[in-house]
Formats: structure tokens, sequence, C-alpha cells
């Protein structure tokens, strides 16, 4: 492998956690540890969504088939050992401080596998608001960074900047489909099966 597998998601889609969960299964079964570069690449949607009925944002996005599609994703996360609970979300959080988070840590050069599956924990097995500045702070608690000059970064106007730069980087190769892997140069769309990923890992 050359470089660390891409991933373009947000937080308010889970299926970027079953990619996540799915890459680390096909690194295994080529021999690698698990490496990922994580690519904040939120939905016109998912951005005005914050503070708004969680319920309703499923609506907008899907229409009658939300139901479908928290099934179909519950589904999959039971297989990797993960129950899920939909109904304990009550608000569309706003996503922007723990992308923003995620850039901070790989900037800084540490890895942010395990901060980004606290977060999609958080939320989705918790309900919990991941965009409260509280909530935020615990989650980020084992990194060793300093919350306050992370907060620092997310409150200025060089963070939303280049917040703005990196989404529109990642969705000109992502095509705004999240989740989407970019391994060795090939764009992968959608949170393929390790059957899938493997072969583009070796």
């Amino acid at each position: 492998m050359n470089t660390a597998p891409e991933l373009a998601f947000d937080f308010l889609d889970p299926w970027g956690w079953v990619a996540v969960r799915r890459l680390a299964i096909a690194m295994a079964q080529v021999g690698e540890p698990l490496d990922v570069l994580f690519q904040p690449c939120r939905s016109p949607l998912s951005r005005v969504a914050a503070g708004g009925a969680y319920a309703e944002f499923l609506e907008r996005r899907f229409g009658t088939q939300a139901a479908v599609h928290q099934s179909l994703v519950a589904a999959e996360m039971q297989k990797l050992g993960i129950e899920l609970a939909f109904s304990a979300i009550r608000s569309a959080p706003d996503t922007c401080p723990a992308l923003v988070a995620v850039l901070w840590l790989q900037r800084t050069g540490k890895p942010a596998v395990a901060f980004v599956e606290r977060v999609f924990e958080a939320l989705y097995c918790h309900g919990q608001d991941i965009g409260d500045e509280a909530v935020l702070q615990r989650l980020l608690s084992a990194e060793g960074v300093s919350f306050a000059d992370i907060l620092a970064f997310m409150r200025s106007d060089a963070c939303a900047v280049e917040l703005e730069q990196i989404e529109a980087s990642v969705a000109a190769w992502a095509g705004r489909v999240i989740p989407s892997f970019r391994i060795n140069g090939t764009v992968i769309f959608g949170a393929q099966t390790p059957g899938v990923l493997a072969p583009m890992l070796a």
C-alpha cells in the first residue's frame, strides 16, 4: 500500500462508521494496521440540519425510505457487533466541530480513528449531541491535545475557509457520494465490503 486510504465522510451519515469498520477488516486481511485519512464532505442538507429534529432531517434526505435506510444500516452494524439506537437521537447535531477536531488531530500527526469511532458511538449508540463543546471535550480527552487550542482554531475565520476548501476538494473526487474511499488514486463509492476493498490495498 503506497499511501493511507482516504475516506470521504460526514458524521450525519452512519454508513461512514460501517465504512471504517469494513476498512479495518480489509486491512487486517492484507496484513496492514488500520490507517485512514478522514476527509470531511458534508452534504448541503447536513450543513443546515443542525438543531432541527433528526426525524425531519431523515425525512428530507430519504423521504418515505427513511425507516428502510435506518434498518439497513442497523443490520450492517449488528453484523459488526454494534447496536445502534436511532431513537435516542432527538435533534441533528452540528457536525462541524467534530469534523474540525478530526482535521486538527490529523494535521498534528495524530491518528484520528479512535476519536472518529467515539464520535460515531456517542451519536448513534447514545444519542449524544456531538456538536456540544462539553461532549466534544470528553470525546477528545484521550487524545492528549489542547482543547483550548482546538476551540480557538474552530472559532477562527481560517478554520471556516480551510474546511470549505477541503470539502470542495473532496467533493471533486467523491462526487459528494459519502462515504467514498480513495485508495492509491482509485475512487470506490460507498461503504464497500472488505472483499472489494482488500484487493485495492494490496
